[in-house]
């Protein structure tokens, strides 16, 4: 039992803490639990690396860990045997049959490397383009993945999460504060003006990761020289609209820098963007899951502080033919 969320992610860091559950679903698989056990940081669920040949996924109650477990248990057995650089599905259970929290569990295969985001600055320019190429690839590939739909792995999630969030959206950014607040009061307008671009009942339907960032993006190899492996982290994943992955890839992978986006965009064979690029891309950067406006702030601390209204901004993150915030095109 954890007295706050805080102090649950701060024992994410504390690998010893955790090794004893890490070990734990590996023993009930009947796997070898040898090795030595490191936790992934930062993460919602509890990830540990057992040795070299085991990933276990512990799901937290608190974050939605039965949503979480069925969606990626669902994602993992829709896509067995498909050609994606993913982790293998080893086994699944729960350390608990009571009726309280049951602790259920994934055994995943590692995957080889780092995740980009661990790499921080280290990582050069050359290195992106090829982690761009690779994304753009992996991302068609995933988009194409023609699988049954199913609770959880369904088009009505992403449908009620659009409603949602189209719901929530403006009260969230306020409270979040990435945006200026003048720019944030204007979001339920906004959306509700481009409903048609993000709309669930037009837009395609395809296999989605739903969260690809670069902390879901592994490469291997040293900077200046690293090799895409391969993507994780399946909780999110739903059959949506494909527009929707671009946003954390290009704002928290690529970190806006619309270069890497072209690039991906070429290697995905996207064909053309169309006039209403980036109001569309802008409403569903507005409306996603997260705050996809922070890891632009942060990046480029006061870029948002004198913008003009929200067209401005979807010029600023998404039009391919403008400077973007980094300066760059």
């Amino acid at each position: 039992m954890f007295s706050s969320d805080e102090e649950y992610e701060n024992s994410l860091r504390d690998a010893a803490f955790w090794e004893p559950y890490a070990r734990a679903p590996l023993r009930v698989a009947d796997l070898p639990d040898e090795g030595e056990v490191v936790t992934h940081f930062p993460t919602t669920h509890v990830a540990a690396l057992v040795g070299s040949r085991f990933f276990v996924k512990l799901h937290y109650e608190d974050s939605y860990g039965e949503q979480c477990f069925r969606t990626e248990l669902a994602f993992f057995r829709a896509t067995r045997g498909r050609d994606l650089p993913i982790p293998d599905l080893l086994a699944e259970g729960s350390l608990y049959d009571d009726d309280d929290w049951r602790w259920p569990f994934l055994i995943l295969s590692p995957m080889p490397g780092r995740d980009l985001r661990s790499l921080g600055d280290t990582v050069r320019t050359e290195d992106m383009e090829r982690v761009a190429v690779f994304a753009g690839m992996v991302m068609r590939r995933l988009h194409d993945t023609d699988v049954a739909e199913s609770e959880p792995l369904a088009h009505s999630t992403y449908e009620n999460l659009i409603a949602d969030r189209r719901a929530k959206a403006e009260l969230d950014h306020v409270a979040w504060r990435s945006l200026p607040e003048r720019l944030a009061e204007t979001i339920r307008d906004s959306l509700w003006q481009h409903r048609d671009l993000l709309d669930p009942e037009s837009s395609p339907r395809r296999l989605i990761h739903g969260d690809l960032h670069g902390g879901n993006i592994f490469v291997a190899g040293s900077p200046g020289a690293l090799e895409p492996t391969g993507i994780v982290d399946f909780n999110d994943a739903m059959i949506g609209d494909p527009h929707y992955d671009l946003v954390s890839l290009h704002l928290k992978a690529f970190r806006a820098n619309k270069s890497l986006l072209r690039i991906a965009l070429d290697a995905y064979e996207w064909g053309p963007l169309g006039t209403d690029w980036p109001e569309r891309m802008m409403a569903f950067t507005l409306a996603h899951d997260y705050d996809m406006i922070e890891p632009v702030v942060s990046a480029y601390p006061g870029v948002l502080d004198d913008a003009g209204p929200l067209e401005d901004v979807a010029d600023l993150l998404w039009n391919l033919e403008t400077p973007g915030a980094g300066g760059l095109r």
